[in-house]
């Protein structure tokens, strides 16, 4: 099984810990990459523009100016790094199998060790270009995908730049009247993710079990689409 991420907007910077070292990085066949894009990241954090470029607010410009240290900053494990709704839920642990997608650094998994940063994957760089169109590209040349017995795509539209291969499965979470929700949706991800996680411990984690999993959260619909699974979650009251 092979769970897809994004990041999250809100992270806890470590308050100590080694800069980053991209060659450390998991799929180092993207060190070129994202050694262009942190040099462009770093020269357009100290630029009078940098906040219309990265499409930031006033509010967070401490961080983007920080970013001009960018490759001296500390770093800590992904998965401590990204606080965000999604991960409070997912609780994820040391050695568990997701792959995180980023603006930074194409993807990542929890493990590896990153700086705090902003960066969003809809921002386009100058020098780079759109940062999606990029990492579609780079990923693609670069990272070889490997078959999986099932992926679960837990990415927000941004950041679903690369399609699995195989049998794959997405999510959507309605409230009772069928309505999408967005906020709480990211929660519901989280749960699932952790639940996915704690069921393939013990057990292989075939396609079908999705499905079951999820209805430990509330009610689920599943409509298919060739090797594409649609999860929809109308979660339980409360």
């Amino acid at each position: 099984m092979r769970i897809l991420l994004p990041p999250s907007e809100g992270k806890t910077p470590p308050e100590s810990g080694h800069p980053l070292r991209l060659g450390d990085l998991s799929f180092p066949a993207l060190t070129a990459a994202r050694s262009r894009v942190l040099q462009e990241l770093v020269r357009v954090s100290g630029r009078s523009d940098a906040a219309a470029i990265l499409g930031v607010g006033e509010r967070v410009m401490p961080e983007v100016r920080a970013q001009r240290r960018l490759a001296e900053l500390p770093c800590a494990p992904a998965r401590e790094i990204y606080t965000g709704v999604l991960y409070e839920a997912a609780r994820l642990h040391e050695g568990d199998d997701v792959l995180i997608f980023s603006g930074l650094f194409g993807v990542t998994t929890g493990d590896d060790l990153i700086p705090d940063y902003r960066l969003s994957m809809n921002v386009s760089l100058p020098d780079v270009g759109g940062l999606r169109s990029w990492w579609r590209r780079e990923l693609a040349a670069a990272v070889r995908q490997e078959d999986s017995d099932v992926t679960v795509d837990m990415r927000s539209g941004a950041y679903r730049i690369t399609s699995p291969t195989g049998p794959w499965w997405d999510m959507r979470v309605v409230d009772g009247r069928g309505r999408v929700v967005t906020h709480m949706a990211k929660r519901y991800r989280g749960l699932l993710t952790r639940a996915l996680l704690d069921a393939g411990v013990n057990r292989r984690i075939a396609d079908d079990d999705v499905a079951q999993i999820t209805r430990t959260l509330g009610r689920v619909e599943v409509a298919c689409d060739g090797l594409r699974r649609h999860l929809t979650l109308t979660p339980d009251a409360g």
